[in-house]
């Protein structure tokens, strides 16, 4: 799988991109800041899965004093052409899949595969729980659309939950969640499961792709902190009733888990440097992109924004070595970087134009 034409209207600073013939492979997107670089790989993970990768409301893609925003991606499956197109409006997002509009962001899924790495992932390696927790289920989302239903629904029951436990002083709510519970539980055993296998597989991959990338430095593991186990869920969630009549809110479940990375044995979150914490999450992302080839049995497209800061000579080589195989676009500002990928693609980023280099 590889994407061959960008065409972008009214989308951040491009008032009309058409590009055309991208190549195959490693493609070195680079210009001085502020010119545009990331918008062009935000635009290609909107395509891929329905949402963008920075922060902030779909609306703001939408160039200044536009009343909507238009996204075309062409990409190659199998021989085949095959295109992602989004409209975005504000307050509105619409998709069409070769021509055919979708009815929801779940049906345009498992059209083209992507994974992205940014400077925001440093915050997910470092921050609250609730970050690795998303990151989980968007990588899951990807393979399993059926995981987004079940996610979607133990998210809903969790609110009609907490929403009776809050009223648990003034009201005899126990056979109300109890009923509940019997609904948690089915929701909580897919996701558990889906975490669990794709946990199991991230970290294999993770440890053989982190020591390629860093030469063997550092031990890297992942562990699943979960705060219900996956057996005999009905009954822990029994136990669990008085304390969260106590608390007026549910105590544990699959919202409450969290992703630990371990460096040398120890907690990343306190022991790793930012040099090191940007190394852990790119190989967590290579493996995402590896996990991805071999559940769809394609090549996704790996998006990755100013992915050389702070990591030293040897690691950005090794870096593009593990690229090898996949169609790639890398932003910098560097052009020292350049030289590190032979036979890239060049593409020149300047104040809302992008072309490539002969």
């Amino acid at each position: 799988m590889y994407i061959d034409k960008l065409k972008l209207v009214q989308f951040r600073n491009y008032e009309q991109l058409n590009m055309e013939s991208i190549p195959d492979g490693i493609n070195i997107i680079f210009g001085k800041n502020a010119q545009g670089k990331t918008n062009l790989i935000e635009a290609v993970s909107i395509c891929a899965g329905g949402k963008s990768f920075r922060a902030g409301t779909d609306s703001r893609t939408i160039m200044t004093g536009r009343k909507n925003a238009y996204i075309y991606a062409g990409y190659v499956l199998s021989g085949r052409n095959h295109s992602v197109e989004a409209l975005i409006e504000k307050g509105s997002k619409s998709f069409k899949k070769d021509g055919i509009p979708q009815k929801s962001i779940k049906d345009m899924l498992g059209s083209l595969y992507s994974v992205v790495f940014s400077p925001e992932d440093m915050r997910t390696a470092k921050e609250s729980p609730s970050l690795r927790r998303a990151f989980l289920d968007s990588e899951i989302s990807k393979i399993r659309p059926s995981y987004v239903d079940a996610l979607k629904k133990y998210t809903e029951i969790i609110s009609e939950k907490n929403t009776a436990l809050k009223k648990s002083l003034k009201n005899n709510v126990t056979d109300l969640i109890e009923a509940y519970n019997e609904q948690l539980v089915r929701y909580i055993k897919i996701i558990l499961k889906n975490r669990l296998s794709y946990i199991a597989k991230l970290n294999e991959y993770v440890i053989q792709t982190h020591a390629e990338i860093s030469g063997g430095a550092e031990q890297i593991e992942l562990k699943y902190g979960a705060t219900i186990g996956y057996e005999d869920i009905e009954g822990q969630l029994q136990r669990l009733v008085r304390r969260e009549k106590h608390e007026m809110q549910v105590a544990c479940g699959p919202h409450r888990d969290d992703m630990k990375i371990l460096i040398d044995g120890q907690d990343a979150r306190v022991y790793a440097s930012q040099g090191q914490l940007r190394t852990i999450m790119l190989a967590i992302k290579i493996a995402c992109l590896k996990i991805l080839a071999d559940s769809t049995g394609h090549t996704p497209i790996m998006l990755l924004d100013d992915v050389f800061s702070e990591l030293d000579g040897a690691r950005k080589d090794h870096l593009v070595k593990a690229l090898q195989g996949f169609q790639a676009f890398i932003t910098t500002a560097d052009k020292s970087d350049i030289a590190r990928v032979p036979n890239a693609g060049m593409i020149r980023v300047s104040d809302g134009s992008a072309a490539f280099l002969k």
